[in-house]
């Protein structure tokens, strides 16, 4: 009998040992193999954490790619690739690489890879962290050089990189993401975001809060944003599906194209077209060449281009329009207006030759209406009672002044249509291309 207890005795040690081990962070280090041009180490560590906490990476190079996993740990698998072909060569800088991993304080944990000397490993070593975190967790990412991979979590993340792409899958929590040169792509975030990157473009889908959008070269993408947005390029388009508050949009060379505003709306492009379908709050948007489409004006608006065509769609009544302004050195402009809206109209064709000033209002003209002379057209008059003051003025182009009625709307809001129709398919031709080019890199880098 006493035996038997003794027996159970050791089962139940060896039963205990195993879990009890994995409250402990670990770190184990692996084989030495060689796998084509280079001699590869498959490491690993864990640690053991409460859901909600925070996992911190600090690595001086390497990917990272962080996905959902066990919701009581830290998983990590490190790979370790170095491209010599010596063995002894490869097993003497590994050497020098310490992995941490360890508990901290709060439930959360930090992991960390570096070499512990900067010398002989520039070039001839590629690290790869794959790690599986609780999926209601938070993250802070750094790695001196790599792309930078999460695929989804419910809380807060900040992700770094000296240089790569950062792409991420639906976060609910706030957002900030930042890239020395890469491309940033991300799905939908639940709060605050910010997303910046010294040479790529920047892409996100929905995001339930304020937007900080920044690059210095790329395109800017994004979808539906809730609060405010601030998108700057130094060369791309700007393309936002619609933001719940104040959006200032600039770019040194690129379209800008913004759907609906909850608030004002800045747009500056040092050459490019501008395209806004609604605003609630006071409008600017100005463009060294290029054409200024905008609808759904509700407030002041102020439009001026070097060489385009201004249409503008004015929605507003008495009580939040203001003195407005619509001008361009070369190129028509027509005015969409409601037929019952108080405001004064002034509108200017400097050299009148060849132009006229159309108008379904009764605005009295001043100049030559037969099209001989050079001089100056000009049309004005207080509408309902007269109101704030609109401007318009062209050096060389026609003016029209319509009242919105029905069908005109109705067509309007075709142009709308067509607009973002014609961009979508824009954009599926370049993703499409994109996707071909990188079927053609993956191809070039294959083992013959």
């Amino acid at each position: 009998m006493r035996l038997r207890w003794l027996l159970l005795g050791a089962l139940g040690v060896a039963v205990v040992l195993p879990v009890a081990a994995q409250r402990e962070a670990y770190v184990k280090r692996g084989v030495l193999q060689r796998q084509a041009k280079a001699w590869v180490e498959e490491a690993s560590c864990g640690v053991p954490v409460q859901e909600g906490a925070r996992l911190v990476v600090r690595a001086d190079l390497g990917t990272v790619r962080v996905r959902p996993g066990a919701a009581d740990r830290v998983e990590c698998r490190v790979q370790l690739n170095v491209f010599t072909s010596s063995e002894e060569d490869a097993r003497r800088l590994l050497s020098r690489y310490e992995l941490t991993a360890r508990r901290v304080t709060g439930g959360g944990a930090y992991v960390a890879g570096r070499f512990v000397s900067d010398r002989g490993h520039s070039g001839r070593v590629s690290v790869a962290y794959n790690i599986e975190v609780p999926l209601r967790f938070n993250l802070d990412l750094e790695t001196q050089g790599g792309n930078m991979a999460v695929e989804q979590l419910e809380g807060e993340l900040r992700v770094a990189t000296a240089g790569g792409d950062i792409t991420t899958g639906d976060v609910n929590g706030p957002v900030r993401a930042e890239t020395a040169g890469g491309n940033i792509k991300m799905g939908q975030i639940g709060q605050r975001l910010e997303a910046r990157t010294a040479g790529g473009c920047v892409e996100v889908g929905d995001v339930k809060g304020d937007a900080i959008l920044e690059t210095s070269g790329g395109q800017i993408l994004a979808g539906r944003i809730d609060g405010r947005v601030r998108a700057e390029t130094a060369g791309g388009d700007i393309v936002l599906r619609s933001a719940g508050a104040d959006v200032i949009a600039q770019t040194a060379g690129g379209q800008i194209r913004i759907g609906e505003s909850g608030g004002s709306v800045r747009a500056e492009t040092a050459g490019g077209s501008i395209h806004l379908d609604a605003a609630r709050g006071p409008i600017r948007a100005e463009t060294a060449g290029g054409s200024i489409d905008l609808y759904g004006i509700q407030s002041a608006v102020r439009a001026a281009t070097a060489g385009g065509k201004i249409l503008a769609q004015i929605a507003a009544t008495s009580a939040n329009f203001a003195a407005s302004e619509l001008e361009t050195a070369f190129g028509d402009v027509e005015v969409y207006l409601p037929a019952d809206l108080p405001l004064t109209i002034e509108a200017t064709i400097e050299m009148s030759a060849g132009h006229r000033v159309q108008t379904d209002f009764p605005l009295q003209v001043e100049g030559d209406e037969t099209g001989y002379r050079s001089g100056a057209l000009r049309a004005f008059g207080a509408l309902n009672g007269g109101g704030a003051t609109l401007r318009i003025r062209t050096v060389d182009g026609d003016i029209e002044i319509r009242k919105i009625d029905t069908a005109t709307l109705e067509r309007l809001q075709q142009r709308q249509q067509m607009h973002w129709k014609r961009w979508q398919q824009q954009q599926q031709r370049r993703e499409e291309r994109e996707k071909e080019h990188e079927k053609e890199r993956k191809k070039r880098k294959e083992p013959d």
